[in-house]
């Protein structure tokens, strides 16, 4: 009987060898930087959220028209909510939210950060521009927002716009629906770029009938200007009011609604 032939181990190339260890060294340098990480992370973890160093302390707010009662308003909010507390911990959202709540009228409002201990409230508030008569007085911004915490003070000298309704839901700092509270407001701002009416000052607007607008000057003449070409007509006024043949205390009324002014006595 045949004796069956012996088969010889074949060992692994060197190379192999090698790649298999300089891939194990490899992933124990990857294990131990990970490693480290983490401690690393969780040390600095511990730091940001434990030291002194990060507790609130101070609490900024820069405004346009807020008064002094409504930044200590926003400050002891603030304070007593979240001072002494680390800064990450707090809910800038939540400071947001009542900052909206409790001013309706602000335009824009940014919370943020300023590390190391620091809060800081950014507001911008919409500019009242005229008075609204509804039942009492509400003062507007240029785009007919009713401003309910708007202060006397920016609002003395303010015009006043009559014939225009303001609902019950709008006056806690709503956007006005009217119609013709955006054509007195239109009416206003082409006002301003008339320069000469600053010299005569414009005491109230008559918006009840949006195609027969008319306005009354501090010097008791009335103006019919009607409900369009705004800029035009109010050119035509001040060609008329700086004649110097107008004796302004003999004039009850201008209208310049029609391509010839008229003038009505007193």
């Amino acid at each position: 009987m045949a004796r069956r032939k012996g088969f010889k181990k074949i060992g692994m190339p060197p190379v192999i060898g090698e790649f298999k260890e300089a891939i194990a060294r490899k992933a124990l340098t990857i294990g131990i930087v990970i490693i480290f990480l983490a401690v690393a992370l969780v040390l600095a973890k511990a730091f940001i959220y434990r030291s002194d160093y990060f507790r609130l302390k101070q609490v900024e707010i820069k405004d346009t028209f807020l008064d002094q009662r409504g930044m200590q308003t926003i400050y002891n909010y603030v304070s007593n909510s979240y001072k002494g507390k680390n800064v990450f911990s707090v809910n800038l959202k939540a400071i947001d939210r009542y900052l909206q709540a409790s001013f309706p009228d602000a335009k824009s409002i940014i919370v943020r950060l300023a590390l190391p201990d620091k809060i800081v409230v950014k507001m911008k508030f919409r500019k009242p521009v005229a008075l609204v008569r509804s039942g009492r007085l509400y003062a507007v911004d240029e785009d007919g927002f009713v401003l309910p915490t708007a202060n006397s003070d920016m609002t003395r000298e303010l015009t006043v716009i009559e014939g225009v309704g303001i609902r019950h839901d709008e006056k806690r700092g709503k956007q006005s629906s009217s119609a013709n509270l955006k054509l007195a407001l239109e009416l206003l701002k082409e006002m301003r770029a008339a320069r000469f009416l600053a010299d005569y000052g414009v005491e109230s607007i008559n918006a009840k009938e949006p195609q027969d607008l008319s306005f009354l000057l501090k010097n008791g003449i009335e103006v019919r200007i009607g409900g369009d070409n705004f800029r035009e007509r109010l050119a035509m006024l001040g060609q008329t009011i700086r004649d110097p043949r107008l004796v302004v205390d003999k004039v009850k009324y201008i209208d310049v609604r029609f391509k010839d002014v008229v003038i009505g006595p007193r």
